[in-house]
């Protein structure tokens, strides 16, 4: 029984209502002469419990697609999962199987390093972590004066930077594919996007408030080009990032083109999604409608299209949080170049997912952009 079926969730539910409806039968019942009577009734109101438990649970995964599978749920590797590709979704598709990855991590010298600083915005005011990932080439003589490409790595709401680092294996996967030629030398530059909590800012300029897009736009950007080595051209500058961090990635490649050439939202979304966790924001959306239309993908496609779209789109099957969104974007954007599927089977919403894509996000940004 799939995890995520109605069916389970069904006998969740189920189960969470008859174990204590039997209890009480039974405790009215049942002789209580017996020394074993109480502590088999404590038994199974410990079952009763961990069953209501179970049925929460089953339903909030069912909404989040936080574990597709029962193999996902107990950690173990899963098949090699089907990727979708093409300029449409469900047309001119492409057949593959990505990799599964060995769990094997090279010395440093291999896979490059990580630096960490705490940048304080020039233009937006925001003071937070920025972690850079630097290939074995950066340190590297015959590189000494290379300009190397960069992309800007984001994860998401309430998931701090080294939470993302650290479970989708970066540095290896992308010393890998820069070792076999796939992929050139390139800077990974590792911002925070969680920069007002308990507020979700999804990487927006609240008028008055956190200045998120600007902290990401400006502040982070500019700091790279002035103390590493690294390119200043937008056409050899890329973003990619999961759920929020994928929404936030899709906005900086649509409404600063010609700073961030290329794109891909892994299982993100393309409007803003206001809640009790975001503030105000619902209501600076209706006050505000240009902050509206900045915020959303969709519309900055259709009314301010970049002379040249690189967004990568990917979602998964078993994802309800972003499979919805991804697919009626897809839909609405079908005709416009540069918009690409790439839908992936069986993957959920979760940091699991990220890492699976990552080598293959790097192949594209490196046939699409100047990676």
């Amino acid at each position: 029984m799939p995890l995520t079926s109605l069916r389970f969730l069904a006998l969740c539910i189920g189960l969470a209502v008859a174990i204590p409806v039997a209890l009480l039968i039974l405790w009215r019942r049942a002789p209580r002469s017996s020394r074993w009577a109480i502590p088999l009734f404590l038994v199974g109101v410990l079952f009763a419990q961990g069953a209501a438990v179970s049925a929460v649970a089953a339903k909030v995964n069912r909404d989040y697609g936080f574990y597709p599978a029962w193999s996902s749920l107990w950690g173990a590797q899963v098949a090699s999962p089907v990727v979708q590709t093409g300029s449409r979704l469900g047309l001119n598709g492409l057949g593959a199987r990505l990799p599964v990855l060995p769990l094997s991590y090279g010395p440093a010298s291999d896979t490059g390093r990580y630096e960490q600083t705490t940048l304080k915005g020039a233009k937006s005011g925001i003071s937070q972590t920025v972690m850079v990932w630097l290939p074995p080439q950066y340190h590297d003589r015959r590189y000494s004066q290379t300009r190397f490409p960069v992309v800007m790595v984001l994860g998401g709401a309430d998931v701090g930077i080294q939470t993302v680092i650290e479970r989708i294996s970066f540095a290896k996967q992308a010393s890998q594919e820069i070792r076999s030629g796939r992929v050139a030398p390139f800077v990974a530059v590792f911002p925070e996007i969680n920069v007002a909590l308990p507020v979700e800012t999804e990487c927006t300029d609240y008028p008055g408030g956190p200045q998120a897009f600007t902290w990401l736009n400006l502040d982070v950007r500019n700091w790279a080009t002035s103390h590493l080595r690294v390119a200043s051209d937008g056409r050899r500058w890329s973003v990619m990032g999961w759920s929020t961090g994928g929404y936030c990635a899709a906005l900086l490649h649509l409404r600063e083109p010609t700073r961030f050439g290329a794109a891909a939202s892994v299982e993100g979304y393309f409007n803003p999604a206001p809640d009790t966790f975001t503030g105000n924001l619902r209501q600076l959306l209706k006050t505000y409608p240009d902050l509206y239309h900045e915020s959303s993908a969709p519309w900055l496609v259709e009314h301010r299209p970049p002379a040249r779209v690189h967004l990568l789109v990917m979602s998964s099957n078993t994802d309800p949080q972003s499979y919805p969104q991804a697919r009626q974007f897809l839909q609405r954007e079908r005709n416009v170049p540069g918009v690409r599927p790439y839908l992936v089977n069986g993957l959920g919403h979760s940091l699991d997912a990220y890492q699976t894509v990552v080598a293959p996000i790097l192949n594209w940004l490196a046939a699409v952009a100047d990676l």
